[in-house]
């Protein structure tokens, strides 16, 4: 019997954060092999490897934004194929380059390794650029096919090469081939050759470019920014005490990426200027609802929350766990900020991720320098507690794209419709 459309959306809905969750368990399923088929030294250089990967995926991310922001708000994908490109050919070029300061840097046997990260930058782009392209159409169930066909092709490339050889370089080359067979299926799924060609040479509209690094800084600063407590740790405690920080981190993460699904789910309603406001306080509700059950589970669970993520070694954490669920909860609402900034075109929400980056920095060295993990961590929950109150300040508040550009547009309407282009009232 069919399905009738409202739960064939509802389960559509669904669909997304099921693919990211198992998309997820693909990812860390490589790192649990490796850790236990190679050697230290070697697993050093791989993490150290998929954390340059980590990085090179900031295009992918900002390309799926920009894509879903104009498919969404009713211009289209036209150029976006033309930009992603253009992004993913530059910043390979550019990782290509420093690739002898980064080999140097991580301590890499050679340049291969640094060279096979950049590689992935085009096929990772295009796919960046698929999965915005669905997102903004709201097409979830292809959404989360893509979002598991690229995950997926990476990491299980990454297995292959790894049960075939267990080294650095045969991982990267299984990570490269899964990456670009992921990208060539969507390709031909999408048209093939010739329409890609097509798209390639469409000028038809401008800008991408630009508002790709714009996104880009806003998702590189973020990671710097959620990166930033494990390397204070390690600068201002000793070696045992940033040691049960990093452990800690891994729930601050977990509460952190807990509600990006569901956000995703509604970007594309953020990049409409009537239906923002609605959506905006959904968003926020969902986002800190699900960081407050995040910070309740953990201060009741807490020893088997520490067991599971870290071993009985770490049972000092038990007290102070919920912490680091919170300065998760915390950064996820600024991160929906600076996500609905980017929905509305407001590029410069950025800003307030360098002031939460600044203000960590003065009062972790100069100011309150903590001895402990658990003074550590109390430091930076102050500070984020300051951040996400601006934060939802400034995602509830309603504002427009400062370009106009269709803002106002349903999606799948006709782009040249005055009816469906007329922006609304300011609220």
């Amino acid at each position: 019997m069919a399905l009738d459309p409202s739960r064939r959306s509802v389960l559509g809905a669904l669909s997304v954060p099921v693919a990211a969750t198992l998309a997820n368990i693909v990812s860390y399923a490589l790192l649990l092999v490796a850790a236990h088929v190679m050697t230290a030294s070697e697993y050093g250089a791989l993490a150290s490897v998929l954390g340059l990967l980590l990085i090179s995926t900031i295009p992918m991310l900002a390309l799926q934004t920009v894509a879903a922001r104009r498919t969404a708000a009713g211009t289209g994908p036209a150029g976006v194929i033309r930009g992603a490109v253009l992004v993913g050919a530059a910043s390979t070029a550019l990782l290509a380059a420093l690739s002898p300061f980064i080999t140097r840097f991580l301590h890499l046997g050679s340049v291969t390794d640094v060279l096979l990260v950049a590689a992935c930058v085009p096929p990772s782009a295009l796919l960046g650029t698929a999965m915005g392209v669905a997102q903004g159409r709201r097409e979830f169930p292809r959404l989360a096919a893509l979002i598991l066909l690229a995950t997926g092709g990476r990491s299980l490339g990454g297995l292959a090469g790894l049960a075939l050889n267990p080294s650095t370089t045969a991982t990267m080359t299984g990570v490269l081939i899964g990456t670009t067979a992921a990208a060539v299926a969507v390709g031909v799924h999408a048209g093939g050759v010739p329409r890609f060609g097509a798209a390639v040479r469409d000028r038809s509209r401008r800008g991408v470019v630009p508002e790709t690094l714009h996104a880009a800084h806003a998702h590189g600063t973020f990671l710097l920014l959620t990166s930033l407590d494990v390397l204070l740790a390690r600068h201002v405690l000793s070696p045992a005490a940033a040691g049960a920080y990093g452990v800690g981190a891994v729930i601050t993460r977990a509460a952190l990426w807990l509600p990006q699904s569901v956000v995703a789910l509604m970007f594309a309603s953020l990049a409409q200027n009537q239906h923002y406001a609605l959506t905006a306080r959904r968003a926020t509700a969902v986002v800190a609802g699900l960081g407050a059950l995040a910070v309740a589970g953990t201060a009741l669970l807490a020893p088997v929350v520490v067991t599971v993520v870290g071993g009985s070694r770490y049972h000092g954490l038990d007290s102070i766990a919920w912490l680091f669920a919170l300065l998760g909860a915390l950064l996820a609402l600024v991160q929906l900020a600076v996500l609905a900034g980017l929905a509305q075109r407001r590029v410069r929400r950025a800003a307030l991720l360098w002031l939460t980056i600044a203000a960590d920095v003065i009062l972790v060295l100069w100011v309150v320098e903590p001895a402990t993990t658990g003074g550590l961590v109390t430091t930076l929950v102050i500070v984020a507690a300051v951040a996400a109150a601006m934060a939802v300040v400034l995602t509830l508040r309603q504002t427009f794209a400062p370009d106009g550009q269709g803002s106002g547009t349903n999606v799948g309407s006709s782009p040249g419709s005055k009816a469906d282009s007329t922006p609304t009232a300011l609220g």
